[in-house]
């Protein structure tokens, strides 16, 4: 889409320029403590919120996954590195322990 009138992209700078201006250098505002407090209040419920809903949106889509498989190394370097496989190798199908007889 291409605009119609020449003169838009300079009025478009132009209020861009304007709007950062008001916002960089806003009016002195006078407010008491108990107004601050509610508002910092306000704000901090409404981040807990919206990190809420993000979270509980998300957890649906995990919990459709399936179960994570995770294959993990002990070393004496990095004690128990993990990290998440597809499914499980061939190799990891355990032999059945040999049977010991007593003398």
């Amino acid at each position: 889409m291409t605009p119609s009138w020449p003169g838009l992209r300079v009025v478009a700078v132009i209020l861009v320029a304007v709007l950062v201006l008001t916002l960089a250098a806003p009016a002195r505002a006078e407010a008491d403590v108990l107004t601050t407090i509610a508002i910092v209040s306000l704000v901090i419920a409404g981040v807990i919120v919206i990190a809420y809903l993000i979270v509980a949106n998300l957890h649906g889509r995990w919990a459709d996954a399936g179960p994570v498989l995770l294959a993990c190394v002990d070393s004496d370097a990095a004690p128990r590195t993990c990290w998440p496989v597809s499914e499980p190798p061939a190799a990891a199908v355990h032999a059945p322990a040999p049977v010991v007889q007593g003398p």
